[in-house]
């Protein structure tokens, strides 16, 4: 319902640090660097008085190339990789759809072995020091890439694992963040939405609680069309936290600090 202009005004004008753009299938750094160009210029020429970072990345649900990667991460701005979501074999196959292997992007191969060219892609990642959202997938194929990404020094996120359509247990959510990865609370699956019109809030309350506020992160997860936008979806995510109960500086370590130290970012300024 918004292009990445229109969010990062929004953002600029809700005084945040910094926003971060994924595409399921494409790369948003090349627009991320331009959309930061305009809101310089606005600063610059007082539309806007905050400067809000602008950053993007490579969604890879088109398979995990680590040569798309390679010339991926020589773009400005790149500070994400988002593995598979629409075509995850571990989603669908959570899904009960028995996937083709053709037809679905799998990241850990029939032995329990992380793909090698999912641990390329991992490597990559660490030696540029970008996060990976870890995508629509199941606990089978989360554990060895955490496991992994604990031995290769990789930032990693679990993707909204409170969403009905890729659901984790709170035991395992912990087990994963034991590893390191950051757990996604996101605010779609706390407010209701097209996607689960009837949701639990308490569920989100009690995954922070039972992981630690200080390995959870939050992203929007909103903007589509007939959904809130982004960054009122922030906002009533973060009234609906301090109304359940959960501490301010909690939440400032979920919004502000620790999704800084997934991009990498100086959590300090956060």
């Amino acid at each position: 319902s918004q292009n990445m202009l229109e969010i990062a005004v929004d953002a600029s004008r809700a005084k945040m640090r910094a926003v971060a753009f994924k595409d399921h299938w494409n790369i948003t750094a090349g627009e991320a660097y331009l959309v930061q160009k305009q809101i310089d210029e606005m600063v610059l020429d007082g539309r806007l008085e905050h400067r809000v970072e602008v950053y993007g990345g490579l969604g890879l649900n088109l398979g995990v190339n680590p040569e798309a990667v390679e010339v991926g991460l020589k773009y400005p701005n790149f500070k994400c990789l988002w593995f598979p979501t629409f075509k995850s074999f571990g989603w669908a196959r959570s899904a009960g759809l028995n996937p083709d292997p053709d037809e679905y992007v799998r990241l850990v191969g029939p032995s329990g072995d992380v793909l090698p060219n999912v641990r390329r892609v991992m490597e990559l990642a660490a030696e540029a020091g970008v996060a990976i959202g870890l995508g629509h997938t199941d606990f089978e194929e989360l554990l060895p890439l955490c496991t992994l990404a604990k031995e290769l020094g990789v930032r990693t996120v679990l993707d909204h694992p409170l969403l009905e359509l890729n659901k984790l247990l709170v035991d395992e959510m912990k087990q994963l963040a034991d590893l390191g990865s950051y757990v996604g609370v996101y605010c779609q699956p706390m407010i209701p939405s097209l996607y689960q019109p009837v949701q639990d809030p308490m569920e989100t309350v009690e995954a922070i609680k039972q992981v630690g506020a200080a390995r959870c992160v939050s992203g929007s997860d909103f903007g589509q069309v007939l959904h809130l936008d982004s960054v009122s979806g922030m906002r009533v995510f973060t009234r609906a936290l301090l109304g359940f109960g959960v501490p301010e500086k909690d939440i400032k370590t979920i919004l502000c600090e620790n999704p800084a130290r997934l991009l990498g970012l100086d959590p300090v300024r956060a």
